[in-house]
């Protein structure tokens, strides 16, 4: 039983962290003001321009 539950333990962590970072990587993005507002007509960045 023990064994199970480390893994799932392990599994769960490994998770949490992945989100963890993901979430802290848009955050960041967000931060520089490089995020999409969904206006493609005024946003210049979307596509090189």
């Amino acid at each position: 039983m023990m064994p199970s539950m480390l893994g799932n333990a392990i599994v769960i962590a490994v998770l949490v962290l992945v989100v963890a970072l993901a979430v802290r990587s848009l955050w960041k993005s967000h931060k520089s003001g490089g995020h999409c507002n969904g206006d493609c007509s005024s946003c210049g960045g979307c596509h090189g321009r």
